[in-house]
Parts: C-alpha cells; structure tokens; sequence
C-alpha cells in the first residue's frame, strides 16, 4: 500500500460507496456511509470524499466539514471497507484528510470524536497528535492544533 487518493463522492460513484461495510463489531462506531451522505446535504459545508487506493479501488470513506457548534472544522467520518482494512489505508487517509484541511487558511485546529471504546480509533488519531479534550455526550472528542506562521503556512 503506497497510499490513498480521495475523491468527491459523486452520482456516479455513491452507489459503490454505500456498499462499503466495516467488520460486524465495528457497526457501533461508525454510522453507514448512506447515512453519512444524505447527512452532508443538510450541511453546506460537509465534504464527503471516496477514499481509492493506488489501483483506484474504491477503499472507504470519509466526511469533513465544519463543526455547527464550534464553528471549527471537523473529520466526521472516516471509515475503511471490511475487505481493505489493515493494510494502511486508514493512517494514509488521516494523512490525506489532515493534509487537506491544513491547506485551508481558516483551519487553525481539527476536532474529531469518537466512541470512547474504539481503541483503534484512538490510536489512530494519537498518532497524528489529536490530543484528548475529555468525554461529552458519550463521545470521546480530541483536537489536533495546526500550527501555522503568521502568513498561514
């Protein structure tokens, strides 16, 4: 595994991405992603993105945008198909994902959350230096700190 390209999820490929599924006792932690698709509609700001690998197989998911509350922008989503996970995917998206939403010149910080029991999860986002912010409404949130000079980079 090199890495992962993202791509907009789209008429043509929406179909093929609601297919995606994670392993049987990973269901709790994630919502479906035609849940999470028809969720960005509402939401002018949400990207939702097709996660391909180098092959250009269609590998997951994932959805950012900004947070209604905060007013930061937030990884909603990121999930890798049952089939395709433990080969990297996961981290090289993060990284994709972190990349993007670092190149923006309002996004000084990056929130995520998560079900607390999701070890994976946690330790995915600890890798990338989200730190822990601590458990609200049965969710562990955790904030990555962008650091940019005073010219945004």
């Amino acid at each position: 595994m090199d890495g992962v390209i993202l791509r907009s999820v789209t008429v043509e490929n929406w179909k093929e991405c609601i297919e995606l599924q994670v392993h049987h006792d990973q269901k709790d932690f994630v919502p479906s992603n035609l849940y999470s698709i028809a969720e960005a509609q509402f939401y002018p700001r949400a990207v939702s993105l097709a996660i391909y690998n180098d092959e250009g197989q269609m590998v997951g998911f994932t959805m950012y945008g900004v947070d209604e509350t905060s007013g930061k922008w937030k990884i909603f989503r990121i999930m890798i198909d049952q089939a395709h996970q433990g080969k990297g995917y996961g981290r090289a998206a993060m990284e994709a994902v972190i990349e993007q939403l670092a190149g923006r010149p309002d996004c000084d910080e990056i929130l995520i959350a998560y079900k607390p029991t999701n070890e994976a999860a946690r330790e995915l986002y600890a890798h990338f230096g989200f730190a822990e912010q601590g458990v609200r409404d049965g969710l562990a949130r955790a904030r990555l700190d962008l650091e940019k000079g005073q010219d945004g980079s």
